[in-house]
Formats: structure tokens, C-alpha cells, sequence
């Protein structure tokens, strides 16, 4: 009962961190805005961006990924150390890791904060982050495609969304490979439904883009009469 209850209290804690509002906070505190009143008026690392240039956004692309993964990390690696196994539940006879639901309840929170009435990212940065703490090289190489795709296009909406689909093949190929795809079918199986989800999310960004009028994207900060 004390295990379970703990799991359910980090859950909630998964989401309560990612509902911290990165983007929001960075604006108000560096620059005295709202970012929900510039740009997309989205408070995801994109718009960050956009809106605040590249240091402040790369800051809240780091802090949107930082809230992930480090309820990733701490139910994955740190809490096994006392609790063996803490991460691990068995399934008629099957091990299964469900680090990932903790990721998945960040990412939740990030999209869905209960601080800013359930209207945030797009899940993008978030998903990022959990990406990272739970398979390094496909993140790594999500992230490498995102901005690859970024300075090619100018748009942030193509970049998300072909990371995403690289996350989700390399991690597949990944676990093929080295032969734990059954193990961590868990994992897997979300990770695609993240993806679905992120596609879902980006569906207005990509009826701008049939329509050429989606908002560019570039990598160096405007004058700020272009921005405010």
C-alpha cells in the first residue's frame, strides 16, 4: 500500500511539475510580458522563440524539458536505489517498466497546466524531455531534427512533428535491435500515442501551412519593436 501510494502522489507530482508554466515565467521575468499575448500566443518553447529570441527561448525549451525528465529520472534511477524495483510492476509474468507514465503525467501537465486553465504547449518540449531520460540517441536525435528541419523551413510546426516521428522510428529500430522490444512494449506503445497526440496538437499549424499562412520561425532575436 506505501508503494502504491507513493507511485500515485509522484504521478501527480509528474504533473504538477510539468504544469509549471516555463515560457510564461521566462517572459514575465526577463522581459515584463506575457508570451500569451505575443506571437502564436502559445507559451511553448517555439513561440518562446519567436517572441523572445534565442537565448530566452532556448532557456524555456531547456526548463519545458527539464520538468519531464526529472520526474523521469527520479522514479527510473534515484528511487530504485532505496526501493528496488520502484519502476517496475509484473503482468502475468511479465516485467514491465512504467517509468514512462510518469513522463506521460508531466507531459499532460505541461499541455494541460492547472495553473493557466489547462491551456499550455503542445507537448513538444515536454515529450522532449522524457525522450531524453528514457532514450538518450533517439532523443538526441530529436532534437538534432528539430532544429535541422527549423533552419531548412522556418517552420516550427514541420520541425516538432518530423522530430516526433524520428523518435518514434529510432526508438523502435533501437529496441529492435537489442532485442527488448517485448520488454518495454510499454514504453513503445505510448511513445506512438505521444506522437498521434503531438500531430493532433499541431493540426491548426498544418491548415496554415496548406494555406501559407503559418508563422515563420528563425533562429536570431528580433528588435524588440518586431516582437512588442
Amino acid at each position: 500500500m506505501g508503494i502504491t501510494l507513493l507511485r500515485i502522489s509522484l504521478l501527480v507530482l509528474g504533473y504538477l511539475l510539468g504544469s509549471i508554466p516555463s515560457g510564461l515565467l521566462v517572459g514575465k521575468t526577463f522581459l515584463k510580458i506575457d508570451l500569451r499575448e505575443h506571437g502564436s500566443k502559445n507559451i511553448g518553447a517555439s513561440n518562446a522563440i519567436r517572441v523572445m529570441g534565442l537565448k530566452l527561448g532556448a532557456l524555456t525549451l531547456f526548463l519545458d524539458a527539464f520538468k519531464s525528465a526529472i520526474i523521469v529520472i527520479l522514479v527510473k534511477y534515484l528511487i530504485p536505489i532505496g526501493i528496488e524495483d520502484f519502476n517496475l510492476i509484473t503482468i502475468n509474468n511479465y516485467v514491465l517498466d512504467i517509468s514512462i507514465f510518469y513522463g506521460v503525467a508531466a507531459i499532460m501537465g505541461h499541455t494541460f497546466p492547472i495553473f493557466l486553465n489547462f491551456k499550455g504547449g503542445k507537448a513538444v518540449a515536454a515529450s522532449l524531455g522524457v525522450t531524453l531520460a528514457l532514450t538518450p540517441i533517439p532523443g538526441i536525435l530529436c532534437l538534432i531534427t528539430y532544429i535541422l528541419v527549423v533552419v531548412i523551413t522556418k517552420y516550427a510546426s514541420l520541425g516538432s512533428t518530423i522530430a516526433a516521428l524520428v523518435v518514434g522510428i529510432s526508438t523502435t529500430l533501437q529496441l529492435i535491435i537489442t532485442k527488448t522490444l517485448n520488454e518495454n512494449i510499454v514504453l513503445i506503445v505510448l511513445y506512438w500515442l505521444l506522437i498521434i497526440f503531438i500531430f493532433i496538437r499541431h493540426i491548426p499549424n498544418y491548415k496554415r501551412l496548406i494555406y501559407g499562412t503559418e508563422n515563420k520561425m528563425y533562429f536570431i532575436k528580433k528588435k524588440e519593436k518586431d516582437n512588442f
